[in-house]
């Protein structure tokens, strides 16, 4: 009943220590029964009753209650009852004192380090408590105890012995259990970078077939326009320009989708500035950017990167800027290039978007635009251009209230500029 709300993992955790304990107190009762008729040990029914009783209620109640277990408490009841149970069976005679190591390796694997060690502390609290208070043993009529000497320093030594293993167990269960949540955490970034990775071969597969589709009833309508353009009469050659101007940038277009697949794959890298950068935007940047944009460029040394691949990005980023900032506040950006690669920011003063948007922006067909003006892949190409050349891609909220999309890009290490 409690599963569905939570993580499996802790879910997996939860029903194993409920089992744990249903095993608890079956095994208990079953060694008092064979100790009392095989042993003719005289059994202190009342305590062990109390204890099983105890056990048994917490765990109906644990169930309706998961957060008890997950913050450790069925573990500290657990230690109660374990104490309990064996100061009325003996103390440091009874064999069943090692179980108080399996409460500390339970404890490894689902607390937290301060309450892992306050809980080691009191099963060695407990573990000492019983070595000095406990009720001895009758078996028959022969009250078991320590006896000669050297039986009593065997009993000093298994509370030495207990003290070192609670520590080392503690210590190892909680470090080998922490590198499995690591390598569990690693194993789920690969996993989602293997989903990125099918979404951009699906790109590309869409925008080949797209290239190749769009193909012939673009060279039809180019040629149709250029007919047009021959025999238009001055009040019509102006739409009949821009109808054949639209097509050829069009062409343009699915030519760069079919040559590159989507992004700047084969793309070479050739040496580039701030300034080589800026140049090369300004040529197929649409007017409305170029009138908005305020350029700073704040290091000019070459590198060595895909220009085409990096020329798109930042159209795509200036582009959004313009649209998110409909005022006329100039929309700034910022070109730092060295002989590591470049770092580019785009800034704009846009409204302000929720946390949940900006780390959902680079995800493929996400998008906040309205129905037509976007299909939501402009900033998931970006992402993906980072991942490429080995960078960073992030979108961030300044303390001044205004949006930064920050790419940071490496050049290939056989390919540093001079």
């Amino acid at each position: 009943m409690f599963h569905q709300s939570l993580p499996h993992r802790q879910s997996v955790s939860i029903r194993w220590i409920i089992r744990m304990r249903w095993l608890a107190v079956l095994g208990q009762f079953v060694a008092a029964v064979v100790a009392f008729f095989l042993y003719d040990v005289k059994v202190p029914w009342w305590p062990i009753s109390a204890v099983l009783a105890m056990t048994v209620v917490s765990n109906l109640l644990f169930p309706h209650r998961p957060k008890l277990v997950l913050r450790g408490w069925s573990l500290w009841l657990d230690v109660i009852l374990l104490t309990v149970l064996i100061y009325f069976t003996g103390g440091p005679h009874n064999p069943f004192t090692s179980f108080y190591l399996l409460h500390i390796a339970l404890a490894a694997m689902t607390l937290s380090a301060r309450n892992l060690w306050c809980l080691v502390a009191a099963c060695i609290a407990g573990y000492s408590f019983l070595f000095f208070n406990h009720r001895p043993v009758i078996l028959g009529d022969m009250e078991i105890s320590s006896g000669c000497e050297s039986y009593s320093w065997h009993l000093q030594g298994m509370l030495i012995a207990f003290i070192v293993t609670a520590c080392f167990i503690a210590a190892f269960v909680a470090r080998m259990h922490r590198i499995l949540l690591e390598q569990d955490a690693e194993l789920e970034s690969a996993r989602i970078e293997v989903e990125k990775n099918a979404h951009f071969a699906s790109l590309v597969t869409l925008s080949a077939g797209v290239a190749h589709e769009l193909g012939s009833p673009l060279a039809t309508i180019s040629l149709a326009s250029s007919e047009l353009l021959r025999s238009a009469t001055p009040e019509v050659i102006d739409d009949a320009q821009l109808i054949h101007s639209q097509a050829q940038r069009c062409r343009t277009i699915l030519d760069q989708l079919n040559e590159r697949n989507t992004f700047g794959i084969g793309d070479p890298c050739v040496a580039i500035t701030g300034e080589t950068l800026e140049k090369a935007v300004r040529e197929k940047a649409s007017p409305d950017v170029l009138s908005r944009l305020k350029v700073k460029i704040l290091k000019n040394h070459p590198c060595s990167l895909p220009v085409e691949s990096i020329v798109q990005a930042m159209i795509i980023l200036l582009e959004n800027a313009v649209q998110a900032d409909q005022s006329d506040v100039a929309v700034e950006w910022q070109i730092t290039t060295s002989e590591n690669g470049c770092v580019v920011e785009v800034i704009d003063a846009g409204p302000a978007l929720d946390t949940a948007i900006l780390q959902r922006a680079s995800d493929p067909f996400f998008t906040t635009k309205a129905p037509g003006e976007g299909m939501g892949l402009g900033l998931f190409l970006v992402q993906c251009l980072a991942q490429r050349l080995r960078g960073k891609f992030e979108i961030t909220r300044s303390a001044s209230g205004r949006t930064h999309a920050r790419l940071l890009l490496q050049s290939p290490p056989s390919t540093h500029a001079p």
